[in-house]
């Protein structure tokens, strides 16, 4: 054989006569013996083994080539395998609903226990660049001014004294005091202190116009100066408020007027200047 690797020979005195056993490859295969040397020889048997491993080798190709058919068929009718394998059933779905159950409850009515908090205020302080001393136009019959308060506010007499004094220095006439002038100015300032403000001369042109005051003062002309909000000695009140605006001092130094009447309540006050006394 052509892949023979072993050569044992056996016993030449045996039955068998002069031969051999010859091993390789897992068969054994008897040889002829000639001058008491083995012969190596080329027989059927070598050609047969040949022949096997062929074979061997074509069935495994045909084998491996089914092998892959059969795996493209399975992939191509992969969703039938599925389906016969595992079929497709029809899910139902079911709502459930709970329909809640009103269980009554007793109601419990809370105690509410009052508290007591104290809330601290701080004031904050504003900037206040308004010059002092100098009137400010609001409107155009008021006017405003920054100036500093004195210990308590003038009376009707001091601030009749002091006008008189000061139209002295405007060489203006004295102007004598009347009783319904300062009752007048008395309602007026009462007035002037319950809203807080003035009021533009409003009440006084009202009296004037539709009371019939020029016959309940029994004067032909009358002027007015209010104010509200300063707490101011009978000199400043003349020479510091009034006479800080050129419409207020004007009329409390025309020179035409002759008699006067003052109020004053709380912290405001009321002059009305009359003429024609009749």
């Amino acid at each position: 054989m052509d892949r023979m690797t072993v050569c044992e020979t056996v016993d030449p005195s045996s039955i068998l006569g002069r031969r051999t056993y010859l091993v390789g490859c897992a068969e054994l295969v008897r040889h002829p013996i000639r001058n008491g040397t083995p012969v190596r020889a080329w027989g059927f048997k070598s050609l047969s083994y040949r022949l096997e491993v062929k074979t061997k080798k074509y069935i495994s190709w045909i084998i491996l080539i089914i092998e892959i058919l059969v795996i493209i068929f399975l992939i191509k009718n992969l969703d039938q395998l599925r389906e016969i394998i595992s079929p497709r059933a029809d899910l139902i779905i079911e709502e459930i609903k709970f329909v809640p159950t009103v269980v009554p409850t007793e109601k419990v009515i809370p105690t509410l226990i009052p508290t007591i908090t104290k809330k601290i205020i701080k004031p904050i302080p504003t900037i206040d660049n308004e010059p002092w001393g100098v009137a400010k136009q609001i409107d155009e019959v008021t006017w405003a001014m920054k100036i500093g308060e004195d210990e308590k506010m003038a009376t009707a007499r001091e601030i009749h004294d002091a006008l008189n004094e000061y139209r002295k220095v405007q060489e203006s006439q004295i102007l004598n005091w009347d009783e319904k002038l300062g009752n007048y100015a008395q309602e007026r300032a009462k007035y002037l202190n319950g809203i807080k403000s003035v009021d533009k001369h409003a009440g006084f042109n009202d009296f004037m116009e539709n009371q019939d005051g020029f016959n309940k003062l029994r004067f032909t002309a009358l002027g007015e100066n209010i104010s509200y909000g300063y707490k101011l000695n009978g000199v400043h009140v003349i020479e510091w408020m009034y006479a800080g605006d050129k419409p207020h001092n004007d009329n409390q130094v025309d020179n035409r007027w002759d008699h006067v009447g003052i109020g004053v309540d709380g912290l405001a006050t009321c002059v009305i200047f009359a003429t024609g006394r009749f």
